[in-house]
């Protein structure tokens, strides 16, 4: 065989193996990894095609949601939003913060009892206050917009050292806090709210006190004092320091007020209580 013959067999021979090898990688290797990447360029244009038209939703959302958060916000009532006690205790130092009285008290956590989408914190508050105070404080716990309920109240006079007007009370708190994350996106800063329809009224307190309050508010005190003057809607008072007092109908004195004037007996009438006793006491001008 010439030398020219042995070279073009190699020559067909390795053309014949360079075309197998493209083949077979054009065939089972470039074929299969089209194949995928169609299939990868599906997914991610299916993906695209639903992010936009998301995307173009979006602001219909946007807006559906704020309207939502605002709903909730306007809740009469809202969970906590966790479980933790310091919540509960901080809400309460909210409420106390409120007017001018305030009540003092011990807080004690108890429990904490999962019921489903929501939980309950048990906790036990005790301290002493006015009865007015107190009835503010547990009027606000229980009409403000954070969810708690008041239960096992217990209240006794309070001692003397503390203040005419104070009880002793302790009650069960339960605060409910959600577990579903309903109130997240929620502010935090909830409405205190009063029911100004609650009567204040202090039941411990006696209908006869032991001892006349002060004359802090420095009035003219009727029985050391001498009607001088009189008309149809003005009397004129010298108190027992010599001053000379104007008053008409309604007008305050140490222990009441003055109810009426008789201009033709030349009379007026004044309403005292003298720490639960009533007493009417008319006077005559000098003459």
């Amino acid at each position: 065989m010439s030398y020219a013959i042995r070279n073009t067999i190699i020559l067909l021979v390795t053309l014949l193996l360079i075309v197998g090898i493209g083949y077979s990688y054009s065939e089972f290797y470039l074929q299969n990894k089209v194949s995928n990447l169609q299939e990868e360029l599906r997914t991610k244009q299916n993906d695209f095609n639903s992010k936009d038209q998301i995307n173009s939703q979006f602001e219909e959302l946007n807006n559906t949601y704020e309207k939502a958060l605002k709903v909730i916000e306007n809740y009469d009532k809202v969970l906590y939003q966790n479980n933790r006690p310091d919540n509960v205790f901080e809400f309460l130092n909210k409420v106390n913060g409120f007017g001018d009285d305030k009540v003092y008290y011990d807080y004690v956590f108890d429990d904490t009892l999962s019921q489903g989408e929501y939980g309950i914190i048990t906790s036990t508050i005790a301290g002493y206050g006015k009865y007015s105070a107190l009835t503010n404080f547990v009027n606000r716990i229980e009409n403000s917009q954070l969810l708690n309920k008041i239960s096992q109240v217990a209240i006794s006079p309070g001692r003397n050292d503390d203040g005419p007007g104070t009880v002793n009370f302790t009650f069960t708190l339960e605060s409910y806090y959600q577990k579903a994350q309903i109130f997240d996106s929620v502010k935090t800063d909830h409405v205190i709210k009063l029911n100004e329809d609650i009567s204040t009224y202090n039941p411990f307190r006696p209908l006869i006190q032991s001892s006349i309050p002060p004359n802090t508010e420095g009035l003219v005190s009727i029985e050391t004092s001498r009607i001088i003057g009189i008309t149809a809607n003005r009397v004129f008072i010298k108190d027992g320091g010599g001053s000379l007092i104007s008053l008409k109908v309604g007008d305050k004195v140490y222990l009441g007020y003055l109810s009426s004037i008789n201009i033709k007996d030349k009379t007026a009438t004044f309403n005292l209580n003298k720490g639960g006793i009533q007493e009417v006491i008319t006077l005559e001008v000098d003459r």
